[in-house]
């Protein structure tokens, strides 16, 4: 079973997934994305929606989903705790997510804030790679 890990370092905030394939590894990078920020078992979810996004390659597909996650929280006040099933799948060329994240509506006044707000996912120190146990990932964000 996967598992992530909060990376602290001076002035940037990170986090490093291990998964056993890539669906698991983009459900434990969403769960990790807001577990820098919110103890997400206080606020169990109550509603679901599909989130897509694709790229040309995994890194970009991996940053852009989490960013895509982060706009939703923002804009659509949706903090997500669960994302099954996950779907990751390479056609024509071109890589594709699709996930039935699971959220709670809240307003972000309501909330109580383990960490500062994350504004975005980087490539900066981001590392995409499949190991011999698996899938590993490491990327930072801006708070």
């Amino acid at each position: 079973m996967g598992r992530y890990e909060i990376l602290e370092h001076t002035a940037d905030k990170g986090l490093e997934v291990h998964a056993s394939d890539l669906p698991e590894l983009f459900r434990l990078a969403g769960q990790g994305l807001f577990a820098l920020m919110i103890d997400v078992s206080r606020y169990p979810p109550t509603e679901r929606v599909s989130v897509q996004r694709d790229a040309p390659d995994l890194e970009m597909l991996i940053v852009r989903w989490l960013n895509e996650l982060l706009y939703q929280f923002e804009v659509s006040h949706r903090l997500f705790s669960d994302f099954d099933p996950v779907k990751v799948e390479e056609r024509d060329g071109r890589w594709y997510v699709e996930s039935l994240a699971h959220y709670r509506p809240i307003q972000p006044a309501e909330l109580e804030w383990d960490g500062a707000p994350v504004k975005s996912v980087t490539y900066h120190g981001l590392k995409l790679e499949q190991t011999p146990e698996g899938w590993f990932l490491r990327f930072y964000v801006d708070v």
